[in-house]
């Protein structure tokens, strides 16, 4: 989007398919968006006919606005416009009715204009009209061609309808007529903050940062718990956890609350009573119990892990089922029915990948490389009480460090 525009159109999708309570869903998106573009050379947002229209003061602006935009969940697609006002032209034609060309003259020539700048190598090119007025004098096919013609006299690109390089877009509202080529997809989604709060287990990995935002997309503001080696937060050196806290941090409207937690309780009394076959799924078990917690005091819904099924050890169906039948509060994952091409896929795209790969010591690194398979939930309730689980999980709240990011 290097286009300077004075208007960017925001659409959305699934906002659209709610019924009474839509409102509070747009509410949320546009006090997002209000956030997001605090410090831009922004006017005013405008829900215009089932569209977002961002009046920008600044139109060489448009490409950064157009920029943070797409980290707002809840908006579908982005297009830098140019707003062609309706008066002159619903003037032109009540007075000339037949001279299209003169009527719509305004509308080619930033038609024209547009179709040169962004015209980059295309062969052919298509206009495509949407009134969202239907009470405008003209219908689209009659917008098509006498658009098209202009701008196929100023460039010579013959037309082609379908799949064209070039879509030069036209959209009738009542107070104005929009023109735009460019169209960003957005990610799309439910506004932040509007399905309430939940308690990401973070790892040092690829998977769970990637769960936490698809989780952030259907609107939940997250909390994150991360376990560490180490009796201290500052022994262990969680700067790259920290980091991809700070990268999910730009897709939310406020600050995201990281929870460091220490593993050395769980070691102390696992220590002569797990057995090594069984240390990874009691020690996860550590994990979502004290996230569990967690989540409790901080008023969040449900937990969010990264496990994809058979991916490792610990996720096989048996282990996912054993290790937390205690726990009330669902679990959600996310990523349970992707491989690991997808979800690097994700992690490439919202820019988490080369943190996520960067070295670091994660505690599930170094438990057993022989872990149990095919656990069983009664087996790992005797452990606990063996073990005293229910203390480990105290004192572990107890050392707990919060801290706030973004």
């Amino acid at each position: 989007m290097n286009q300077a525009t004075p208007v960017i159109v925001a659409t959305y999708a699934e906002i659209a398919l709610k019924g009474r309570n839509r409102t509070v869903f747009m509410r949320k998106l546009i006090n997002n968006m209000r956030t997001a573009l605090k410090g831009a050379p922004v006017a005013d947002i405008r829900h215009v006919e089932s569209r977002l229209l961002i009046d920008l003061t600044d139109p060489e602006a448009a490409p950064e606005v157009a920029a943070r935009l797409k980290k707002v969940f809840g908006i579908q697609w982005l297009s830098p416009a140019v707003p062609v006002n309706r008066a002159g032209i619903d003037a032109a034609l009540a007075a000339a009715p037949d001279d299209l060309e003169a009527a719509l003259e305004p509308v080619s020539r930033v038609a024209c204009e547009l179709a040169a700048a962004h015209r980059d190598g295309a062969a052919n090119f298509k206009v495509a009209t949407r009134r969202s007025d239907r009470g405008f004098a003209l219908d689209s096919p009659a917008i098509n061609r006498t658009v098209g013609a202009a701008v196929y006299a100023a460039t010579g690109l013959p037309g082609r309808m379908h799949h064209p390089d070039l879509t030069v877009n036209v959209l009738v509202l009542r107070e104005s007529v929009l023109v735009f080529c460019a169209k960003e997809k957005a990610y799309g989604g439910l506004p932040a903050g509007s399905s309430g709060r939940v308690m990401v287990l973070l790892s040092g990995g690829i998977d769970s940062p990637v769960a936490a935002w698809l989780m952030m997309r259907r609107g939940c503001r997250p909390d994150f718990v991360h376990f560490f080696s180490g009796r201290t937060a500052a022994e262990a050196d969680t700067d790259k956890i920290e980091q991809l806290v700070r990268i999910l941090a730009d897709y939310s409207p406020v600050p995201l609350r990281l929870h460091l937690v220490p593993v050395v309780p769980y070691e102390m009394r696992a220590m002569g009573v797990v057995p090594d076959s069984h240390d990874m799924v009691m020690f996860r078990r550590f994990m979502f119990r004290t996230a569990a917690a967690l989540a409790r005091n901080n008023k969040c819904r449900a937990l969010v892990s990264g496990d994809s099924l058979g991916q490792v050890a610990s996720q096989t169906i048996f282990n996912l089922g054993a290790i937390a039948p205690d726990i009330r509060l669902p679990v959600l994952r996310p990523l349970i029915g992707m491989d690991k091409m997808e979800i690097t896929a994700w992690s490439r795209e919202t820019g988490l990948f080369e943190t996520s790969i960067l070295p670091y010591r994660d505690c599930c690194s170094i438990r057993s490389p022989k872990p149990v398979l095919t656990a069983r939930a009664h087996d790992l309730l005797r452990l606990s009480d063996r073990m005293d689980l229910d203390g480990a999980v105290r004192e572990a709240l107890g050392e707990t460090v919060r801290l706030d990011i973004g």
